[in-house]
Order: C-alpha cells, then structure tokens, then sequence
C-alpha cells in the first residue's frame, strides 16, 4: 500500500468515532435547548402575591427579636398560634434582598427551576435513559413544571427541587444503596421549615415502599425512613403545634384558592398537554410491561393529585420526566427514535441549536433579569396615594393585595386579609371578604361589623356599585383601582387616571 494511502487510512476517523462525537453533540446541544426553553417559559418575573407577606413576618420578627406567632397585620380575627410553614423561605428571601436586591430572587428562581430539572436528568439517567430519549421527553414536562415557576421563587419551589432529588434516591435505594438514608434525614428539615410540601415525600416514600414489597424487593428498612421522617417535622420553631396546622391544611377546602382547582380549569391546552403526558406514560408502561416500569406508583399517584389540584401538577411533571423516558427507552417508539437521532443526529443538532435560539430570544423579549411589581396586580398606586397623605388605619383589601399592603404600609395600615389563607384566617373570615367584594348579600354587615376605615376596590368589583350608593366617600381613582374612605375620615379626592405606575422591589 502506497504511503500517502497508509497515512489517509491511519488518520482518518472511523465510522464509529464519528457517530460517537456526533451523538455527544447532539446530546448536549438538546440538553442546552431543553434548559433554555425552560428558561424562556419562566422568563417573564413578577413578584409573587406569597413573597410580600413572607418578607414582612421576617422583618417584625427580627425588630422583636424571636419569630412571631401571633399575627400582627390584620384588623380582623385571625387563627392562633400562627403557623407559618413558609418561614424559612422568607428568611431566605428578605435576607437575599436585603443584602443582593432583586437578583437574589432572581438567582433564587432559576437556581430552583434549573436545579429541579437537573434532579430530574440525574433520576432518569440513573434509570438508564438516553440523553435522545430525555431531551425529547423534557419540552412536555417542562410546560407542566411552569405552573410552579411563572411567578418569582415561591416556596413550594424548594418542594419541587427536593422531590426531584428524593426520586434520584430513590432510584439508589432500588439499587441496593443505604448509604443516602442518613443524608436525607439530615436535609429533611431544612425542606420542614421552608414548605409544607415536604409532606409529599412521605407519600412518595411510603409509595415505593409499597411498589417494592409488591415486587418482592427490600422495603422494611423503608418503615424506618417512614418513622423518623415524621420525628423529623418536630424539628422547626414551632414544636408540636406545627402538626395542629398540618392537619388543618391538608385537609380544609379551599373553594377560593384557583390553584387548587382541578386541571379542568386551566383550559384546553393545559388538559390536551395533560392527556398527552398520561398518554405517552400508558402506552409505555403497556408496551414495556410492570416488571420493566418501576415507580408507577409514584407516577400514578402523582398523576391523581395533579388531576384533582392544579397546584400539584409540578409534582406530576417531575414524577413524569424520572421515570417515562425510561419507560418510553424500551417500546418500539422509543428505539426507533434511538435509531432516527443516531442516523440524522447531524440535522438534529442543527435543529435543536435553532430551537435553543428561538428559546434565547423569546426570553430576552421578556426582561429575565428584571423583577417587576406591576399594576393592576398589586395596587401601587393607591399604597403611593396612602404614603403620601400618612394614613393609618383599618383597609378593607382584597385576598390577592393585603400582603402588598402590609410589607409597604405596616404598622401604619391593618388589612383585612391576605394570601396567607389557612395559616391565619379562619374560614368565615376568608368567605366575608369575598362575599364583600361579590356584593352578596351580607356584604353591609362585613363593612359595618369590621372597623373598617378604608376600602380598596378593584374596579370590576361588584362591589363596586354597591359602595356609590352609600355615605361612603370615594377619595382616590385610577384606571384600576378606587378607595373609599368611612363617613368622618378627611382625606383629599385624587383622580390618578392619566398616570401608569410600577412598583419597586423590594
């Protein structure tokens, strides 16, 4: 053979070495995509309602020196002790503004969301799962994981970043591993105190408990982790009595709390995309039978509480992408992807670079480095025009404003509710302020039976009307909201129509 043929044939890269280079770049081209389409999806960072009344029992509690567990910021009756799992989420919160401003919330955000999918990719990877297979399984999950993310960080956000990791786990301890036991019962109590969403992960343990003893496989060790874990929750400021809320709140109807709705009320695309996932997950756990789909209890359960309450369809979307990509890996669909993105992964890297792209520009169109407090949501301009003129007293709010209210205007200003629903109010409470603002029939009675001083009305309240036809006096509008002052109150007549306003953070 002639030297320059020789040379050509030792230096040229085999079939094989290029369709190995060829598949990790296509597996990390989809991996960057799949995470900036994630990005793009929670770009847009509105302050969340729950983050306002967070910081503030942070702050009162620092100027009195110990966490409060009375209320202090409605005029109305509240529920005592106050009980407040978020705790830990506003420590971290008004800390991190306090010393980084708006981009600790910002960090916070996508370091749960991005945290949250990268639990998942190590949960499905440890099952086995083809990056080709994950990243074509990411997109859909994604969109069901983005109802707990389109807000700035809340704190069921640390929830769904712990479930992600607990599936991971859980996935070492079918493989035989204890050495995570330990670990885990250490970091559960930091998940006690900054959600109440931590009671999911003793579902989700007692679940696989069940599944491997169905399976013949170890679970009585499991009884253990379903003992302390528990012992663990008495680890939080509040001692025993954190358990009287939890039994409140795990079971109380919440018929004024969207979120916790069915998923029939988000809308056809919501549902379609529900069914889609629930879809792909039969036809893989049908193709691939029982014994090859570990965690189906897990998914299904996930699942049910998905469909019964929107709230915890994050759960279900990460329930969905640690384990049906495994599933789907094994079906005749999903080898023939295998075998289509092996022989065109050149053209599918290209693809999924201009889908990255796309990704990047519709987030910069949103601003992802900003946190915005905008009107109509919170009421910036009727808190500006109560600053202004020093009132204190009494504002009948509605539920979606009073913690906006208390962080700008306490202690000068009580409101009347908050979005703290179960942790302070008592249900009547919670049923007048809305009857109130629907104008039902007992609305008079909540005005005059309240020490109410001050009314903030959105302006399609039905309400609204009702408040015009009394001795009530309209002292201040806008192109979103008016407030109404009692009989005897001075305060000037404002009409702020022509103005557009923008709150600050924090």
């Amino acid at each position: 053979m002639p030297a320059r043929m020789l040379l050509q044939t030792q230096t040229r890269p085999s079939v094989s070495t290029l369709s190995g280079e060829g598949d990790q770049r296509l597996g990390a081209v989809s991996l960057l995509a799949c995470a900036l389409f994630l990005v793009a999806l929670v770009a847009y960072n509105f302050v969340d309602i729950d983050l306002w009344h967070q910081m503030a029992l942070i702050r009162e509690s620092l100027s009195v020196g110990h966490l409060l567990k009375t209320d202090i910021y409605a005029y109305t009756p509240t529920i005592h002790p106050w009980i407040d799992h978020e705790w830990g989420a506003g420590a971290i919160a008004y800390f991190g503004a306090r010393w980084l401003g708006s981009r600790a919330i910002i960090f916070l955000k996508y370091g749960t969301a991005l945290g949250t999918a990268l639990g998942c990719f190590f949960c499905a990877r440890s099952r086995g799962t083809n990056v080709r297979v994950f990243t074509l399984c990411a997109p859909l999950s994604f969109f069901l994981l983005y109802l707990g993310f389109f807000s700035t960080i809340r704190a069921q956000a640390y929830s769904f970043l712990f479930t992600s990791i607990l599936l991971w786990l859980l996935k070492l301890d079918k493989g035989g591993s204890r050495l995570w036991i330990i670990p885990w019962l250490l970091a559960f109590p930091l998940w006690v105190n900054l959600h109440a969403g931590f009671a999911v992960a003793i579902v989700l343990v007692g679940l696989h408990a069940v599944e491997q003893a169905l399976r013949g496989e170890p679970w009585r060790h499991l009884l253990w982790l379903l003992f302390v874990m528990p012992v663990d929750v008495l680890i939080n400021p509040y001692g025993t009595d954190y358990f009287g809320y939890l039994r409140r709140a795990l079971f109380m109807a919440r018929p004024y709390s969207p979120e916790w709705n069915s998923i029939l009320t988000l809308g056809n695309l919501w549902i379609a995309l529900f069914g889609l996932a629930i879809a792909v997950a039969a036809y893989a756990v049908f193709s691939a039978g029982w014994r090859q789909t570990s965690g189906l209890l897990v998914l299904v359960g996930t699942a049910f509480a998905g469909a019964l309450h929107r709230k915890m369809l994050p759960f279900f979307a990460i329930a969905w992408l640690c384990y049906v990509p495994s599933y789907l890996q094994l079906t005749k669909a999903g080898k023939w992807w295998l075998d289509f993105s092996e022989r065109r992964h050149g053209f599918l890297s290209i693809a999924w670079a201009a889908f990255a792209a796309v990704c990047v520009f519709a987030a910069l169109r949103q601003k992802p480095w900003e946190v915005v407090v905008p009107q109509p949501l919170y009421p910036v301009g009727p808190v500006k025009y109560l600053e202004e003129h020093q009132f204190a007293g009494n504002l009948m709010v509605p539920f979606r404003l009073g913690a906006y209210v208390s962080w700008k205007l306490y202690p000068a200003v009580k409101v009347s509710l908050d979005s703290r629903y179960e942790v302070a109010y008592p249900d009547p409470v919670v049923r007048a302020v809305f009857d109130f603002y629907a104008a039902r029939p007992s609305w008079r009675s909540t005005l005059l039976d309240t020490p109410t001083d001050a009314v903030l009305v959105p302006i399609d309240a039905k309400v609204r009307a009702e408040l015009a036809e009394t001795n009530w006096h309209r002292v201040y509008s806008d192109r979103e909201f008016v407030l109404y002052a009692r009989p005897g109150l001075s305060l000037p007549v404002e009409d702020w129509s022509r103005d557009s306003f923008q709150g600050v953070f924090p």
